[in-house]
């Protein structure tokens, strides 16, 4: 019974915050900036980095 309980919350707790998830998109231009595989790739993954 406990264990019943436990998954219920479980359940609960991934649908609330599933429910609180919302899809965040930027554009960001590339331009000519260094890229590898095919330009009309369905995802483009870009990583910032600070040299400091």
């Amino acid at each position: 019974m406990h264990m019943k309980k436990l998954l219920i919350c479980l359940c609960v707790l991934l649908l609330s915050v599933m429910a609180q998830a919302e899809e965040k998109r930027t554009d960001v231009p590339i331009g000519d900036s260094p890229s590898m595989g095919p330009a009309d790739a369905p995802v483009t993954i870009i990583e910032f980095i600070d040299f400091q």
